[in-house]
């Protein structure tokens, strides 16, 4: 009799076999890590853009966020000239922002107020962030409340 050392054709075979159905159980893991991972960039990134946007207001509400008409949205927050952009997106003629309020590339918002009943300072902000995520635009609402020393009261 003779001995036949090694391993047959079948059995590398359905080694093989084992060994790629873990290598792709593996890999769509991986991917369905990186699409997490991106969500959760985008959402950190919106975040951070809206609380930069509050603390701008805050700071910067009678130069930037003004609103004259009292329409609940900042006058740089609208299209002024009916070109499609808010004005505080627009670029002067070298591409760069016209108005140094936030802004990150690939995301854009819009701002809306509330005036406060009962405290008059007091500025009810929600910032709606917008981005371009899997063919599909995303957002997300952030709300804050702020105070504001020199508001100027609502006319009757």
């Amino acid at each position: 009799m003779r001995r036949n050392r090694g391993f047959t054709l079948l059995e590398i075979m359905i080694a093989f076999s084992i060994l790629l159905a873990g290598v792709v159980g593996v890999y769509a893991v991986f991917a369905a890590g990186l699409v997490a991972h991106k969500r959760a960039v985008d959402n950190t990134t919106a975040a951070v853009l809206a609380g930069s946007l509050f603390d701008d207001i805050a700071a910067n509400y009678d130069v930037w966020y003004y609103d004259r008409d009292h329409d609940g949205t900042p006058d740089l927050g609208e299209d002024g000239n009916n070109n499609g952009t808010p004005d505080w997106f627009e670029l002067d003629s070298g591409g760069r922002p016209r108005y140094p309020v936030p802004q990150r590339g690939g995301y854009r918002y819009t701002v809306r107020y509330e005036r406060s009943d009962v405290v008059p300072q007091e500025l009810f902000v929600t910032a709606q962030v917008y981005w371009r995520q899997e063919n599909a635009e995303k957002s997300a609402t952030f709300r804050r409340s702020i105070f504001l020393k020199n508001l100027p009261e609502l006319e009757p």
